[in-house]
């Protein structure tokens, strides 16, 4: 627990709070649902990230062996993430969207604007909430990383299932599994690149993956 409190952690995962909360501005702004002010819940994202970044950077690097931020020079490995993601995003294009529009068009964009700030408000902090903090945790406490991403991807699927049970009209038990398998497979591909070629590489596919929106907009 040290590590967290070390001046390097505290300046990074401080930086990276303040550079989330104003990616996650514009998406706060458009939130239709929005019952609490901006700037209370700007403050909110401020310091829960600062305490999910800081897990991150104390501990990310150090059990997983590799810097989270230290960019891949593969270009294989590039390639690799380019082409999961366009497959990715083809398949969700053609075989599910058009289903899970009907079921929460709250989850897809309307225009441009909405778009971006759906992308940044993902890339931002639903990634480092689900994923990236969880998993850098689960490493830390088990220091086994086959253990640690089961666990980061049910915790994700157990986030989910709160959402579903809050919802007024739950999806039917068909439509259910199917968007368990999408989120576990969508995190399983996120954190297998995050793992191999850090954030930057992880961003890139799911850049690319939600960049498919745009063709219907």
């Amino acid at each position: 627990m040290r590590s967290l409190v070390q001046p390097a952690i505290l300046k990074s995962a401080g930086s990276a709070a303040l550079l989330t909360t104003l990616a996650c501005y514009p998406r706060l702004v458009l939130w239709d649902a929005r019952r609490l002010p901006v700037w209370y819940l700007e403050l909110t994202v401020l310091l829960s990230s600062f305490f999910l970044w800081s897990f991150v950077f104390a501990w990310q690097g150090r059990y997983a062996g590799r810097d989270p931020l230290r960019l891949p020079r593969s270009s294989g490995l590039w390639a690799a993430a380019t082409t999961a993601a366009l497959a990715a995003a083809a398949l969700n294009h053609f075989l599910l969207d058009r289903i899970l529009r009907g079921v929460a068009p709250e989850g897809y964009p309307t225009g441009l604007e909405s778009w971006l700030a759906m992308v940044l408000f993902a890339l931002s902090f639903t990634q480092l909430f689900l994923l990236y903090s969880p998993l850098a945790f689960f490493l830390r406490l088990l220091s086994k990383r086959g253990l640690a991403v089961a666990l980061t991807l049910a915790f994700s699927v157990f986030v989910m299932s709160l959402k579903v049970a809050a919802s007024k009209s739950p999806p039917p038990p068909a439509l259910l599994a199917e968007l368990v398998a999408i989120r576990v497979a969508s995190g399983a591909l996120l954190l297998y690149f995050y793992l191999k070629g850090g954030l930057a590489l992880a961003w890139w596919v799911s850049f690319l993956t939600q960049a498919r929106y745009l063709l219907t907009l």
